[in-house]
C-alpha cells in the first residue's frame, strides 16, 4: 500500500501514520508549511506540503498512491468557530473526494466520527441509526453534513469506506476525554453525574483505519468503539487506578449551571472549561455506540478498558500533567 494521509500531525493522524508504517506501507502525509513535521520525517514518511481546503495540493500529494486516508479535521467540544468548523469539515472532505475522483485512487477510508450518527435518547447507536433531526455540538453538525458531502461520491466512482470512531483516549490525548482523565486526577472535576459515554483506545481506533482498507466493503459504515459505559463508573474506575477518591455523584442536571459558568468564566480566561456545555450535553443525553461491525467484518479486536486506562494515565504522568503519581503507574514499575 501507498498512501497518503491527511491530518497526520495531528494525535489521531499521527498515530494512523505510526500504524501504517509498522504494516509496512509506503506513507505520504499531507502537511500545511507551517506544520512540525520532524518526528513523522524520522519515520521515513514523505511531507507533502498543501492544505485540504486547497484541492490542487491535495491532488499533486495524491500522485503515485493507491489509497487515501481522510482524517484530517478540526475537534473540539469548547471553543471552535461554527463557520471556520464547518468550512474545514465540509470544503475540506469535498476536495479530499474530488482529488480522490480525479487522480483513480482504489480506496478511500474517511473518518467520520460516531457522534454524528445522532441516535435518539436511550438508544445504542448502530451504522444503520437514522439521526434524530438535532444536533447536540457544532462539531456533530459539521461532521454530519462532511459525511454527507462523502458518500454523495460514493455514486460519482469513489471507493470510499467510513470509519465512526467514538470518543478517542490513549496517550497523546489532549483532546476532551484527555482533559476530563488529567482534571479527574488532578481533583479539578468536583462531581460526576450520569450519563453515557463511548470509547474506543488510540490504537484500536488507527488499527481499525488500517482494516478499514484492507476488509472494508466500498459505500459502507463502521463504528470503532470499544467501550460503553457510565460517566460515573468510567470515572471510579480512572480513580481507582490512579489510586485516588472519586469525585461525589450528583443529579445530571445540577451539572448544567456548572459547564454554563464554566463556559463564561473560559471567555475570559481562553482555556478549556472543566465541564464545556456541549460535553455536558453529549453526555447527559447519553453517546452510546456499537463497535461490534468492526469486530465482525473488519477482525478489529479491542484493548481491554483498564489497560488503555492504565496506558494513558502513567503516559499523562511522564509528560508532567498529573500533580500526583498514579498507584498504577508505581505498580507497573514494581512489576517491571
Amino acid at each position: 500500500m501507498r498512501a497518503l494521509v491527511t491530518g497526520g500531525t495531528g494525535f489521531v493522524g499521527g498515530a494512523l501514520v505510526r500504524a501504517l508504517v509498522a504494516s509496512g506501507a509506503q506513507v505520504r502525509v499531507l502537511a500545511r508549511p507551517t506544520s512540525q513535521t520532524e518526528t513523522l520525517e524520522n519515520l521515513g514518511v514523505e511531507i507533502a506540503r498543501g492544505d485540504i481546503l486547497i484541492r490542487t495540493s491535495i491532488e499533486a500529494a495524491l500522485a503515485g498512491c493507491d489509497t487515501l486516508f481522510h482524517a484530517a479535521a478540526l475537534y473540539d467540544l469548547w471553543g471552535l468557530d461554527e463557520a471556520e468548523l464547518l468550512a474545514t469539515e465540509t470544503e475540506g472532505t469535498r476536495n479530499a473526494m474530488e482529488a480522490a475522483l480525479t487522480v483513480g485512487v482504489s480506496k478511500v477510508v474517511y473518518t467520520s466520527t460516531a457522534a454524528c450518527i445522532g441516535e435518539a435518547k436511550g438508544q445504542v447507536a448502530t451504522e444503520a441509526t437514522v439521526h434524530r433531526g438535532y444536533f447536540l455540538s457544532r462539531y456533530e453538525k459539521a461532521k454530519h453534513a462532511a459525511e454527507q458531502v462523502a458518500f454523495a461520491y460514493v455514486e460519482k466512482g469513489v471507493p470510499l469506506i467510513c470509519v465512526q470512531p467514538a470518543a478517542i483516549y490513549g496517550p497523546g490525548d489532549r483532546k476532551p476525554s484527555g482533559r476530563f482523565i488529567i482534571n479527574l486526577l488532578n481533583g479539578w472535576v468536583p462531581a460526576l453525574f450520569p450519563g453515557w459515554m463511548s470509547l474506543v483506545y488510540i490504537d484500536d481506533a488507527t488499527r481499525g483505519h488500517v482494516l478499514a482498507a484492507e476488509n472494508g466493503r466500498i459505500g459502507e459504515r463502521y463504528i470503532l468503539a470499544g467501550t460503553v459505559g457510565k460517566l460515573t463508573e468510567l470515572g471510579r474506575l480512572i480513580c481507582q487506578l490512579a489510586g485516588r477518591w472519586s469525585p461525589p455523584t450528583i443529579p445530571a442536571p445540577l451539572a448544567a449551571p456548572y459547564a454554563l459558568g464554566g463556559e463564561a468564566l473560559s471567555r475570559l480566561t481562553r482555556r478549556p472549561p472543566v465541564l464545556s456545555w456541549e460535553t455536558y450535553r453529549l453526555t447527559a443525553h447519553g453517546f452510546r455506540a456499537d463497535g461490534s461491525r468492526a469486530t465482525a467484518e473488519l477482525g478489529l479486536t479491542y484493548t481491554d478498558l483498564e489497560e488503555g486506562f492504565t496506558r494513558t494515565i502513567n503516559w499523562y504522568w511522564e509528560q508532567g500533567l498529573l500533580r500526583r503519581r498514579p498507584a498504577c503507574f508505581r505498580d507497573s514499575q514494581l512489576a517491571d
